[in-house]
């Protein structure tokens, strides 16, 4: 990434925050409140749904730095839950909303959202390191990350679409439910 590249996503993130900008906003609204032409953020970004990729990938990279720090140090359900309670936090709300609402643009348009298709699976990585050092084999480890980051990327969506719903209750049964997973791996 290039320097010019990077020092707008810092301002970005300096100006709105880790959630970027509302999308209420244009992209000359954005460059207004940054202080920069439109035209240098469309040279950069190439469109609204580019700049708030490039936010939300920044922010993810930085979201993984977190986790992975922490991670080390926790097995595989304990990370599981240490991911659930980081994304469902109420603060992160806006960002799950954008994430969403891009997962859903990359449906229709792959190859325009390539570089978030490939960036999807940070978290899965994170979650097979730790299956592996809880003794898992690597098929087990890689099968199980995908299911779990599935399964609570579709308990956000649901706590998005139905807050009423008792998402979280299903989110803690599934995450106490790995326990069964672990012991089977280490047992094979």
């Amino acid at each position: 990434m290039g320097e010019g590249k990077k020092r707008l996503l810092e301002a970005l993130f300096e100006e709105f925050g880790e959630n970027g900008p509302s999308p209420n906003l244009s992209m000359r609204q954005v460059a207004e409140r940054l202080g920069v032409h439109h035209t240098l953020l469309t040279y950069h970004f190439g469109s609204r749904p580019g700049l708030l990729r490039a936010v939300l990938a920044e922010a993810r990279r930085r979201d993984n730095l977190v986790i992975a720090a922490t991670g080390t140090e926790l097995g595989f359900e304990a990370l599981c839950r240490a991911i659930w309670d980081f994304y469902s936090d109420p603060a992160h709300e806006d960002r799950t909303h954008a994430f969403f609402h891009l997962v859903g643009l990359a449906v229709y348009e792959r190859d325009a959202f390539q570089e978030l298709v490939v960036d999807i699976d940070g978290l899965a990585h994170l979650l097979e390191a730790a299956a592996l050092r809880d003794g898992a084999t690597a098929t087990d480890a890689r099968r199980q990350s995908i299911i779990v980051t599935a399964c609570l990327r579709g308990l956000l969506l649901q706590r998005l679409l139905t807050p009423g719903a008792e998402v979280d209750a299903a989110a803690e049964h599934f995450i106490a439910s790995l326990a069964a997973f672990e012991g089977e791996s280490r047992a094979s």
